[in-house]
Formats: C-alpha cells, sequence, structure tokens
C-alpha cells in the first residue's frame, strides 16, 4: 500500500543546451560518449546532421542546438553525445554539456511554456536548487519521422 506521502520519483539524466537545463528519463538513456566522427547527411541543414556508427549499429546524430533555434557551436573532441532510445530504435543528441544524475517528484512538475521551441516535446518542468529543469519526451523527441521533416524543413528555409 502507498501512503499519501509516498512520491513516485522519476530518475532522469540532466544535460545542458544554451542556457536551459533538459533531462531524459533514464530508462531511455543508452549510454553518454564524446563525439565521434559522423558522416553527414547529404543536403542536411537541419537538426540532423548526420549518421555514426555505435556499437555496429547505424543511429542519426541530432544536434539539440539546432533542434532548438540556437546558432550551433564548433565540435570538439569533448562534445559530449548522449545515445537515446527513441520509439524506432536509438538517436545519437549532441549536447553542450552532460550534467548528472537527478530523481524528481513524477507528480511535482508543471506543463512547459508554450513559447518554448520544445513544448509538444516536453513532459513537465521541475524547479531544483539550480533553476528548471525541462523534462523531455523521449518518444516526442527521438521520433524519426519528426526529426527528418525537421531537418528537411530547415532546409526549405
Amino acid at each position: 500500500m502507498i501512503s499519501a506521502t509516498d512520491t513516485r520519483m522519476l530518475t532522469a539524466v540532466t544535460f545542458r543546451t544554451g542556457s536551459e537545463r533538459y533531462a531524459l528519463p533514464i530508462d531511455r538513456v543508452r549510454e553518454v560518449q564524446q563525439i565521434v566522427a559522423f558522416a553527414e547527411v547529404p543536403g542536411g541543414s537541419g537538426a540532423v546532421i548526420g549518421m555514426v556508427d555505435v556499437r555496429s549499429e547505424i543511429v542519426p546524430v541530432v544536434d539539440v542546438r539546432a533542434l532548438i533555434g540556437l546558432p550551433p557551436l564548433p565540435y570538439t573532441l569533448e562534445t559530449p553525445m548522449i545515445v537515446a532510445l527513441g520509439p524506432d530504435g536509438p538517436v545519437a543528441l549532441v549536447v553542450d554539456a552532460v550534467e548528472t544524475v537527478v530523481e524528481l517528484a513524477a507528480d511535482a512538475g508543471g506543463p512547459a511554456p508554450a513559447m518554448h521551441a520544445l513544448a509538444s516535446r516536453i513532459s513537465s518542468v521541475h524547479r531544483v536548487e539550480e533553476g528548471l529543469v525541462f523534462v523531455l519526451d523521449a518518444d516526442a523527441l527521438l521520433a524519426p519521422l519528426d526529426l527528418f521533416s525537421d531537418a528537411q524543413e530547415a532546409g526549405d528555409e
């Protein structure tokens, strides 16, 4: 029996992109590693920046900065990449910095502001000591059709 004071916790990996702190549920994170050489997508100019071989599996590489409309930063040997599990397989997310694993009260988050570039891909927003954490909906964020249409739309502009 669960008492009224028990709270379900969400364990998540936090990372930064620009000035924002985001999180992905830990059960959707396969690994964190430094960026590796990737094959660029011909004609690609959106969030999908290439493909990479991760443990003998070809995985799309998504620059989260491009996904939310921030200017690109040059990639270095220190640039982190989060390999996350989407609805149709893994996706490598290039982020500015990976921070830590946190425990968030699952029922304590609020909705994302509608004006946020990823509002439809954010499941909740939580207040922590360091500020706000935007918890991403992994299925919405990593749906391959959405990623590739985002890249196409950006290329059409």
